[in-house]
């Protein structure tokens, strides 16, 4: 009876302690200029064993080297979050989810990083699945779109 509770109690704290921000959450975090945040989500994160891991710590790597000062530190560490979001991409290259970060990335990647062509393509497919995505991804889209300029709020009346 002991042996049983406390597996109980260890795989609720695991699967507790583990888990990665909800999509609202991660989406949020991806949007602010909160160094906290992006610091909290990349600690929670780096503990889970998802699958989008590497593709979410890439996005907010990317995002966290919009806020550094020094130069070559801001470049490292968006090289450094590209290839862990491009990697998630070529394994999975049919997830929306993948394309939505990266589109947010590149609408807001300035010039000089030169991340920016494939907005048409993601957008693209964010479009054609959208209505197939979990809610709670899909709210987080429509939110955004209000703020894109390849997504607009009438493209997902549906």
């Amino acid at each position: 009876m002991k042996t049983s509770i406390f597996c109980w109690i260890f795989v609720s704290l695991t699967v507790f302690t583990f888990a990665l921000p909800s999509v609202p959450d991660i989406y949020e975090v991806i949007q602010s200029q909160d160094t906290v945040k992006i610091n909290a989500a990349l600690a929670s994160i780096e503990k889970s064993t998802s699958k989008e891991k590497e593709a979410y710590t890439g996005t907010l790597l990317m995002k966290k080297s919009g806020m550094i000062r020094s130069g070559m530190d801001k470049l490292s560490m968006f090289k450094k979050g590209r290839k862990l979001l491009e990697a998630s991409i070529k394994l999975d290259s049919a997830n929306a989810e993948y394309r939505f970060l990266r589109l947010i990335i590149q609408e807001n990647a300035p010039d000089f990083m030169n991340y920016h062509s494939k907005k048409e393509v993601d957008s693209k497919m964010i479009k054609e699945q959208y209505t197939t995505l979990p809610l709670p991804l899909r709210e987080a889209i429509k939110k955004y779109s209000h703020n894109s300029h390849v997504l607009k709020p009438e493209d997902f009346q549906k």
